[in-house]
């Protein structure tokens, strides 16, 4: 199957960063905007602030999914980790990134298709 590209708009929580996530998924499955958690979460260390949130459904059925895809979004500021919060984990959890060229952007591969999307230390 081929797959589609969705472009999630996030919020201004981190200044001067751009925080839509352009999301791949297999196409049978769209990705959509969720209510993106108001108040940042702590971590050790520090805090995480929510700045995108999206789910992934079929397209058929309107159901929820979790299946693999891959989300790109600029690369963050110096210093900071990406973060995601997984439906019934109270703490987030660290997703490794990998650049994309040159292009000042990272990806991310995840099964998971409920997570809100934060920076932390």
């Amino acid at each position: 199957m081929a797959n589609e590209k969705y472009k999630i708009k996030g919020n201004n929580k981190i200044p001067n960063y751009d925080s839509e996530v352009e999301i791949d998924v297999d196409d049978k499955y769209e990705a959509y905007s969720k209510p993106i958690p108001a108040d940042p979460t702590p971590i050790p260390g520090g805090q995480v602030t929510w700045f995108n949130n999206f789910g992934l459904r079929e397209k058929s059925s309107k159901k929820n999914a979790d299946v693999t895809y891959t989300g790109t979004l600029q690369a963050l500021p110096t210093g900071k980790k990406l973060f995601v919060l997984y439906p019934g984990n109270a703490v987030p959890q660290e997703v490794p990134t990998t650049p994309v060229g040159n292009s000042g952007k990272v990806s991310f591969t995840l099964s998971i298709g409920d997570p809100p999307v934060g920076s932390g230390p």
